[in-house]
């Protein structure tokens, strides 16, 4: 019988039911979706790298023997290990990409994971090729392709296309933002593939250690051992790809975590201030169930078992359409940025959690919402329930109150006399304006990105990237034919008390190609003692200005003690960039990685001593691709945002219209036109509306800054919300909201004076 009774006030309140129905599929369904797209990245990886065997510690030096090998080995907590020559050679083809070729030992860890053609066979006689960076340049099994590696072209045939577990996120360096392939790729060769008389020291040592070994006194031993022989060790928290994809997995996961919540908290005030009214109004069914025998006990569980089913329902939903709808919308705009051979979502038991969670809300709500109901006798439960006492507010005792015309205080009454209905209205409107203002934020966020820093602060139009041997001539000739500014990039590692960190070093010639920016934005000049360090990298180092840090460059076991005299921000490649004659003060000499100019100088690749030449614009090709693919994040976010703000205002305006039927009713028969009520409720919509813009602001920018917060160490992006988009953000809210205040106040015209006015039986 109860059951009955609980489909048919259902139905009776159709509108409202669906909406908090709607609440708790959304809520489920975006934490379900994300959690199985995060998670099945996070399998997959692991998977690949197990399978694969990815080294969790890399060396990096300028010749590892056989006995060092062994050294290594021998250390407590080590696996295996092995030896590799890495190196980066330019095709001789096309723009001259780079390739970073590794010229492997043996193909016990860090394997490479086949696609196309044969596996890795050191025995043969060719190449293994990047197979994205294949498929950029046209490139298939059984083709020759040349490349230039220590001054000797090297012609190889490709005998197979590979991925591999250490470029899941491809990029050159740190200073590149986005995997680019159609100028950086990776190659694999077999040490007997090389019949040059080229010198080719082991400057890599991978290191796997055991599931249970710990890896900070295997460091240590690592630095005591080797006695610093050695210029760079990365971690997996310092190593580019899995840094990346670590941080991805990260952001993904606050991402899920931080959108179901204002669906949730929407589901529950929408159940609270339905139930209230619904169980308001069965005053007389609750007594007639309380005489007849039906224990509180019993009652209580029946109008809980509203919000349990209605929430069940939702949740179960939510469920079973979030991982099937979200994780491919997702991996389309992921498949632009990181390699993984597979993509496929996982659902764990958190995403069953969620819909306990779901249940909670609307059963809590609920609750709450009828037990004040229950606690009279059956005799007064079959009585009208008294009206409300009226109270007057602060604000109408002041003599503003009477300034305010009728339809001002009428509002203002109604708003708090009804405390819940206006939170949820402001709470919805707010949810609304957070989805709208972060799903475009993001996108001028990462605009703003390439605007500072390939507008603000890079300001030449052409990087040209030098060979390693490069002669002082050679370097001489491009100065006189290019007018620019040249520069030392190197990898580096710092240490400040027990903290480390790898980053970059910049060494900078005078000239005005680099631009660099304080903390606050404000343009700043290198300092000429001392060095600048990138406000991110002096963050986690926990580094201040006039403190002391040590840093090593790649390729040199020489520690250096400096002091920070200056902190710019750098959106790319943290680390420390110092002006020529400090680096040389340093008993060090200059020597140039590239050449940054402003004209034109795509014609530069011809020269000696000119590796690559990359031009603005291919830098930021990266940059525009993952815009376009963010496209369908946007939509989802908005789609979300459209429905939240159109439920919650929809439904509330029918439990408005409905609470409310005996007084607009009156104010008809007082001589009230319909078009005047209209107005008189529309300002009251405005007001709520405006009151979530208000809130709704902060929360976007402040979710827009959590999620950048959860970025990689080597990135430096900050929350940006252009003006257009506040602005488009606010209109599209208002609009939402008054288009559903006009549907709603068309059910002026249609009350039946006589029924509404009549007195409760």
């Amino acid at each position: 019988m109860l059951f009955k009774k609980m489909l048919r006030d259902m139905r009776q309140n159709l509108s409202q039911f669906i909406a908090i129905f709607l609440m708790s599929v959304l809520g489920v369904a975006v934490f379900a979706g994300i959690n199985a797209e995060w998670n099945g990245m996070k399998y997959e990886r692991d998977r690949y790298y197990e399978e694969n065997r990815l080294p969790d510690l890399w060396l990096m030096g300028e010749d590892f023997s056989e006995a060092d090998l062994t050294k290594v080995f021998e250390i407590s907590g080590v696996e295996a290990t092995s030896r590799r020559f890495i190196a980066d050679a330019v095709m001789t083809s096309g723009k001259k990409p780079v390739l970073r070729i590794h010229i492997v030992e043996n193909n016990e860890i860090s394997k490479p994971h086949p696609v196309a053609g044969q596996p890795l066979d050191l025995s043969k006689d060719g190449i293994w090729l990047d197979c994205f960076f294949a498929e950029a340049h046209g490139i298939g099994v059984g083709d020759v392709i040349q490349a230039e590696i220590g001054g000797i072209t090297v012609e190889k045939k490709v005998l197979g296309l590979i991925m591999h577990p250490e470029y899941i996120y491809c990029a050159r360096d740190e200073s590149q933002l986005f995997p680019q392939p159609e100028n950086f790729g990776f190659a694999f060769m077999p040490r007997k593939a090389l019949h040059h008389a080229l010198p080719l020291p082991y400057n890599q040592l991978l290191i796997r250690l055991d599931s249970g070994a710990d890896e900070k006194k295997v460091r240590t031993e690592l630095e005591n051992l080797l006695e610093g022989d050695y210029s760079l060790l990365l971690t997996h928290e310092t190593h580019i790809s899995t840094s990346m994809m670590d941080m991805e997995i990260r952001q993904n996961k606050a991402m899920g975590n931080v959108f179901p919540i204002v669906f949730f908290i929407i589901a529950a005030l929408a159940m609270l201030t339905t139930m209230v009214r619904m169980t308001g109004n069965q005053r007389i069914q609750i007594g007639t169930l309380k005489a007849m025998g039906f224990s509180r006990r019993k009652i209580l569980f029946h109008y809980v078992s509203y919000g349990v089913w209605i929430g069940l329902a939702g949740g179960l939903l939510g469920l079973l359409i979030g991982p099937l709808i979200v994780p491919p919308i997702l991996f389309e705009m992921q498949r632009t940025i990181y390699y993984l051979p597979a993509w496929y979502a996982v659902l764990t038991p958190e995403a069953f959690t969620v819909v306990t969670i779901a249940v909670l809300c609307c059963g809590a709500s609920s609750y709450f919402a009828c037990r004040r109901e229950l606690k009279d006798v059956p005799a007064a439960c079959m009585r009208p329930k008294p009206p409300g006492t009226g109270r007057h507010t602060r604000l109408e005792k002041r003599a503003v109150w009477y300034k305010l015309g009728f339809s001002a205080q009428w509002n203002i009454r109604d708003i708090l006399r009804s405390r819940v209905r206006s939170a949820m209205a402001v709470t919805g409107v707010a949810g609304c304006m957070t989805l709208l203002l972060c799903a475009l934020g993001i996108q001028d966020t990462i605009n703003g990105l390439g605007t500072w820093m390939y507008q603000d602060l890079h300001i030449y139009e052409y990087k040209i990237n030098l060979k390693e041997d490069i002669q002082s001539d050679e370097i001489y000739a491009l100065e006189q034919r290019y007018s620019g500014q040249l520069i030392q990039e190197s990898a580096v590692e710092f240490r400040k008390d027990a903290k480390e960190k790898a980053g970059f070093l910049t060494v900078a010639e005078p000239g005005d190609q680099l631009r660099f920016q304080d903390p606050d934005q404000n343009p700043i000049d290198l300092p000429d003692s001392g060095v600048a360090m990138s406000y991110k990298m002096a963050e986690l180092l926990d580094i201040k200005v006039g403190e002391e840090f040590k840093w090593r460059m790649s390729g040199d076991t020489k520690w250096y003690e400096s002091r920070v005299t200056a902190i710019y921000r750098s959106p790319a490649g943290q680390g420390i960039t110092m002006t020529k004659d400090t680096f040389e003060a340093l008993s060090e000499t200059m020597e140039p990685s590239a050449m940054l100019i402003s004209g034109n100088g795509s014609d530069a690749v011809e020269m000696p001593g000119v590796k690559d030449v990359k031009s603005k614009e291919e830098m930021r090709a990266g940059l525009e691709k993952t815009l376009d693919s963010m496209q369908m994040l946007v939509g989802i976010l908005i789609l979300a945002a459209v429905i939240l703000g159109s439920v919650v205002l929809y439904n509330l305006g029918a439990l408005s219209f409905t609470e409310r039927i005996r007084e607009l009713a009156t104010m008809r028969v007082l001589g009230f036109f319909p078009k005047q009520i209209r107005s008189l409720l529309s300002k009251q919509n405005i007001w709520l509306t405006v009151a979530g813009i208000l809130i709704g602001i902060p929360c976007g920018y402040a979710l827009i800054t959590y999620m950048v917060s959860t970025l990689s160490d080597s990135i430096d992006m900050m929350a940006k919300v252009g003006s257009g988009t506040l602005i488009l953000c606010i209109t599209g809210t208002l609009v939402l909201s008054m288009s559903v205040s006009l549907m709603m106040s068309r059910r002026v015209g249609s009350i039946d004076m006589v029924s509404s006015l009549k007195a409760v039986e």
